[in-house]
């Protein structure tokens, strides 16, 4: 139960920490790869990669979570 309390507050800083991102970062970009006539192929906005590197926090502490259940669910179904 502990872990699953853990989780979710894990969860919930991850909102709060990207609503804290998205207020103060600006939507300024940067300039990542030019094509062969100097145009920007493509442009990231350093809120978009903030929240892509938080995202993928959030993405990887899920993961986890779901790898402990199942491991979980294993030990039960074993004994």
């Amino acid at each position: 139960m502990a872990r699953e309390k853990r989780f979710w507050i894990a969860m919930g800083a991850f909102v709060g920490l990207g609503a804290l991102e998205w207020v103060t970062l600006s939507s300024e970009t940067i300039r990542t790869v030019n094509g062969l006539n100097g145009e920007p192929l493509l442009d990231i906005s350093w809120r978009g990669a903030a929240l892509a590197v938080l995202g993928l926090f959030a993405f990887r502490s899920w993961i986890h979570r779901k790898r402990e259940r199942l491991e979980e669910r294993g030990r039960s179904g074993q004994e």
